[in-house]
């Protein structure tokens, strides 16, 4: 795909491009990704508004990705500032991020949205959570005034796309998420989870996959404590489980064979200090074994120098997420191709819309015509009554409708196939200033 036909400047075209820059689970751990990630987004998107060329953004950011989509004048030049914006952020972890941050422009890019948005991309093949994470990062943009056509028509498009290819290839079916996965990472180091005490720490997106995925399997019950205790309570009622109020952690906490963390806050949960005080009181002779799939991290790295205390965080997942990607290996690659057919349109559309502000300019100047030759033709009629009135500025409206319909699906046709000299000959002939 060439660049994009935009109209901002109509006496000659400008063009355009979308830039993908980004940092993922397939080129940086966990300690990497949370020093490149945004705690203030309104504050990035201010931020990626200043980086050269930039006219929309959005941007993603989950436990395993954090991706900026730009739309911009300067293609390779807006690609390589938002580059070193990112590796920038990684401070101490600069030298790694150099080598783990990628980009793709154009055809590029827009292949990859589609294959996030179909769950090609995830850690876990085909998981669902990253449909809504898309689109909830599409909506904090269009809050933030960042997102702009451009990014509207695709991340819809990618949105639909992405359902489609789960309700067409089956992709998603079985163990589909990060919350699964981590579970099934249980299962593989305990053997059985049966006769096992389950505490979840969050009862939020992840809290609640974790929390679903075990029900499933497991027949004790499960433990789900929450900051808002109703919000714990409510899923533990839907899943025959038991909610504890954040203060009393430390009652499952001695007896409890493995802790999920699953929340969104900011700081650390489970410190050295605080899981020391647990295991000096525990009665359980089994080691305590914390999976910590929070985003940032809400386990301090430092519990794993305490006896009988194992970690695992996203990076242990990897293994599950191999397994899953064998097993969907069929239904991959009917995903694939897919996306491959789906991405030709939109292409098509993209650049068939980027001509939208020249056509409504024309069928203004038109408009602005007709209205004053009909001004002038009805004076000139003499008296006529309101019907007779509506008659012939509809007559005038429909003849101008029918004369302007190939103009717009010719512009619409030129700047879907690149044909920048074509659009540029329309609107000189127009001579929209």
């Amino acid at each position: 795909m060439g660049q994009l036909v935009t109209s901002t400047m109509h006496s000659s075209l400008k063009t355009a491009d979308i830039v993908n820059v980004r940092i993922t689970h397939k080129t940086a751990h966990v300690p990497l990704l949370e020093a490149v990630s945004f705690k203030d987004k309104a504050n990035a998107y201010v931020e990626m508004r200043s980086l050269d060329g930039v006219r929309e953004s959005v941007l993603i950011q989950t436990c395993n990705r954090i991706e900026l989509y730009l739309v911009t004048e300067h293609g390779d030049r807006t690609a390589k500032s938002a580059v070193e914006y990112l590796e920038n952020r990684a401070s101490a972890h600069n030298a790694e991020a150099c080598k783990a941050v990628e980009y793709s422009l154009n055809h590029d890019a827009l292949n990859h949205l589609l294959r996030v948005a179909s769950g090609l991309e995830s850690m876990v093949i085909g998981e669902d959570q990253v449909i809504n994470q898309i689109w909830n990062a599409y909506l904090e943009a269009e809050k933030a005034k960042a997102a702009g056509p451009v990014l509207n028509l695709l991340f819809n498009r990618a949105i639909n796309i992405g359902r489609r290819v789960r309700r067409e290839t089956g992709i998603n079916r079985g163990a589909a998420s990060v919350g699964s996965a981590a579970v099934e990472l249980a299962e593989t180091l305990l053997d059985d989870l049966n006769d096992k005490k389950i505490l979840i720490l969050g009862a939020g997106e992840i809290g609640t996959l974790v929390a679903k995925a075990m029900a499933r399997r497991f027949l004790s019950p499960i433990f789900i404590a929450n900051r808002t205790y109703e919000r714990a309570f409510r899923l533990a009622e839907e899943l025959g489980g038991k909610a504890v109020m954040f203060d009393k952690l430390g009652e499952v906490l001695v007896d409890a064979d493995v802790v999920f963390c699953c929340t969104s806050a900011p700081h650390y949960l489970l410190t050295k200090q605080l899981v020391s005080s647990f295991v000096a009181a525990r009665r359980n002779q089994n080691d305590l074994l914390v999976i910590d799939i929070s985003n940032p991290r809400n386990v301090e790295e430092t519990i794993n120098e305490l006896p009988d205390v194992k970690l695992y965080d996203i990076d242990d997942l990897t293994l599950i997420a191999e397994n899953n990607k064998q097993e969907r290996e069929r239904t991959m690659w009917e995903a694939f191709r897919l996306v491959d057919r789906e991405l030709e349109a939109l292409e098509y559309a993209i650049n068939a819309d980027s001509v939208n502000e020249v056509i409504s300019d024309v069928l203004s100047q038109v408009e602005e015509n007709r209205r004053r030759e009909l001004t002038k033709a009805l004076s000139m009629m003499g008296e006529l009554d309101e019907r007779k009135r509506k008659v012939v500025s509809d007559l005038t409206s429909i003849l101008m409708k029918k004369t302007f319909l190939p103009v717009i699906e010719n512009f619409r046709r030129a700047a879907a196939n690149n044909d920048l000299e074509l659009v540029n000959a329309g609107i000189k002939i127009f001579d929209i200033k």
